[in-house]
Parts: C-alpha cells; structure tokens; sequence
C-alpha cells in the first residue's frame, strides 16, 4: 500500500512538472500548421493538403528562455509533379513578446519562404 501511494505521488509530480513547461503550447504550433496547410493550398490548389506534421528537434535557443525553435517535417498528401512530398522541412521560430507570452516570429513555410521548402 506504502509503494502504491509512494508510486502515485511520483506520478502526480511529474505529470505537474511537464505540465508547467515554459514552451510554447502545442496550440500555437498547430497555429502554423494550419498556415502552412494553406499555403499549401493556396500555391499548390485545392486538392492539396499539408500532413503528417512531425516534430525532428525543438528546443529554447538562449539561456533566458525567451527563443524557442521547432524543425519540423510534413508531407503532403499526394505528389506534386516529380516531387514525392515527403518529409518537407520547414523552421517555427517562437519568442515571448512584452505581455510574456509566445509569438511565432518565423515560419519557413509561410507565404514568403514557401518555395524555399522544394530546395
């Protein structure tokens, strides 16, 4: 009974750690996501969708933790042409504003950089 308490105070503690990250929160990931998903549409047309979003490295990119920088990949759902449209690299750059809360600051799929991502 002592190891069962023992047991389910450990996983209440770290269940309340990594709920408490000074990340970004996976909602303004899936923010970009979406922007990627139309631009996707919008450069490539309608019957083409961004998918499979995966995340290769992410992490904070300065001691105060204030720069956060996802690599992420994505196929899209069906080929393009000659290229296969998978695993589509592409960068999030986030970074705590004023108020101290997360903006994404770049995005390598958006309108501007979207070509660069069939290099």
């Amino acid at each position: 009974m002592k190891t069962l308490k023992l047991t389910i105070y450990s996983l209440f503690i770290l269940i309340f750690i990594t709920s408490c990250s000074n990340a970004p929160s996976s909602s303004l990931k899936k923010e970009q996501y979406e922007i990627i998903n139309q631009n996707v549409k919008t450069f490539l047309g309608e019957g083409y969708e961004a998918t499979n979003f995966t995340i290769v490295k992410e992490g904070f990119t300065d001691e105060q933790k204030n720069k956060y920088v996802v690599e992420i990949t994505f196929d899209l759902n069906k080929p393009f042409i000659l290229f296969d449209g998978k695993k589509i690299p592409a960068i999030l750059e986030f970074q705590k504003n004023q108020d101290d809360k997360w903006v994404c600051t770049y995005n390598s799929a958006n309108v501007s950089g979207f070509f660069n991502l069939f290099k």
